[in-house]
C-alpha cells in the first residue's frame, strides 16, 4: 500500500508542478558583445562589456547570455566576439546563440574620456534599431557610464517589444485558471497566496489518495475474515474499515475545503487588473536615468521611475 500511496502521490504533485503558469513576463535573450577598443586596451573595453551584460540582467527583463557559453559555441563556428562590428555579422551570431537582440559597440578614449557607443541588432529583422552613447570623464567613472548606456538600452528595447514582455490579464484566463485552487491566485500575481493554496490542494489529494488506499485495504482484510472465525474478529475488521471510511471522509473534507477557500479568495479578495491591450497589465517600474552637469569632476544625477499600468 505505500509504494501504491507514494506513486499516486508523485503523479499528483508532478501533476501541479507542470501546469504552474508562467505568470511573470517571458524574459528576452540577448546577448552582449564584446566591445572593440579603438584607442584604449581590451581589458577596458572587455570591463565596460562586463558591465553592460551585469547591468542588464539587473533589469529583470532580459536573460543575458555568458560570455563563457558565447565563446565556446563561436569558438565551435569558426567566428570570434572581437570580429563582429555590423549588423549582418551580429545577425549570424546571434542566431547561433538564439538570442532575440544582440549588442555591439565601440570604445573610443578622446584624450582621458572615453565615450562608450553601443547598437542593438534585432536578429529576426536584420537591422540596428537603435544607438546610444554615453562618455566617461576618465577611468574612474567607467562603472557610471557602463550603467547609464545600459539603462537607455534596456529602455528602448523595452519600450519597441512591449508585447514580446507583456501578457494582458483576461476573465477568461483567470477564472479558467482558478479551476486549479492557486494557478488563479499566481496569475493575479499573488505568489505566496497562489502557492498557499496549491500546496494546501496538492497535500489533500495526496491525504485522500492515502485514505482511499487505507479504507480498501481495511475493506479487504475484512473480507477476507475466514468464515467461521470468532464474531470479535469481524467486529475488529467492521471497526477498522469504518475508521479508514471516517478518515478517508475527513480528508476529503479537508480537500474539499482548500478548494472551495480558493475560490471565495478568487472571487472576493484576488483579482487581477484585467485589460485588453498589454499596456495594461505591468506594474514592473521601469527605470529612467538622467544626468546634468555639476561642478568640475562632479556628476549630479537624477532618477525617475515611471510605472506603467
Amino acid at each position: 500500500m505505500k509504494q501504491s500511496f507514494l506513486r499516486y502521490f508523485t503523479v499528483i504533485a508532478l501533476i501541479i508542478l507542470f501546469i504552474i503558469p508562467a505568470s511573470a513576463a517571458e524574459k528576452m535573450q540577448v546577448a552582449v558583445l564584446d566591445l572593440k577598443p579603438k584607442g584604449t586596451s581590451r581589458i577596458i573595453s572587455n570591463a565596460i562589456s562586463d558591465i553592460i551584460r551585469s547591468e542588464m540582467v539587473k533589469t529583470g527583463f532580459f536573460t543575458v547570455i555568458e560570455r563563457a557559453q558565447m565563446d565556446e559555441v563561436l569558438r565551435e563556428q569558426g567566428f570570434q566576439q572581437t570580429g563582429c562590428t555590423d549588423a549582418s555579422c551580429a545577425v549570424q551570431v546571434g542566431k547561433l546563440l538564439s538570442a532575440k537582440k544582440i549588442l555591439l559597440g565601440e570604445v573610443n578614449r578622446v584624450g582621458r574620456a572615453y565615450m562608450i557607443t553601443v547598437r542593438i541588432v534585432d536578429v529576426e529583422k536584420g537591422l540596428a534599431e537603435f544607438a546610444a552613447n554615453e562618455k566617461a570623464a576618465n577611468e574612474d567613472v567607467l562603472d557610471v557610464a557602463g550603467q547609464h548606456i545600459t539603462q537607455k538600452l534596456a529602455q528602448n528595447i523595452y519600450q519597441g517589444n512591449k508585447s514580446y514582455f507583456l501578457v494582458p490579464k483576461t476573465k477568461t484566463g483567470y477564472y479558467t485558471r482558478s479551476l486549479v485552487p492557486g494557478w488563479g491566485q499566481l496569475y493575479a500575481g499573488q505568489s505566496i497566496k497562489g502557492y498557499a493554496f496549491m500546496g494546501g490542494f496538492a497535500a489533500g489529494l495526496g491525504l485522500m489518495v492515502y485514505g482511499y488506499l487505507n479504507y480498501s485495504s481495511a475493506t479487504s482484510a475484512y473480507e477476507d475474515v475466514p468464515r467461521g472465525s470468532p464474531q470479535a474478529d469481524f467486529d475488529a475488521k467492521y471497526d477498522d474499515k469504518v475508521a479508514a471510511a471516517n478518515l478517508f471522509y475527513v480528508f476529503t473534507g479537508i480537500t474539499a475545503l482548500v478548494y472551495t477557500m480558493s475560490w471565495a479568495d478568487v472571487l472576493f479578495l484576488t483579482k487581477p487588473d484585467f485589460g485588453t491591450d498589454s499596456a495594461s497589465a505591468i506594474s514592473r517600474p521601469v527605470p529612467v536615468i538622467a544626468t546634468r552637469p555639476g561642478p568640475e569632476n562632479e556628476m549630479l544625477y537624477t532618477c525617475g521611475v515611471s510605472v506603467r499600468f
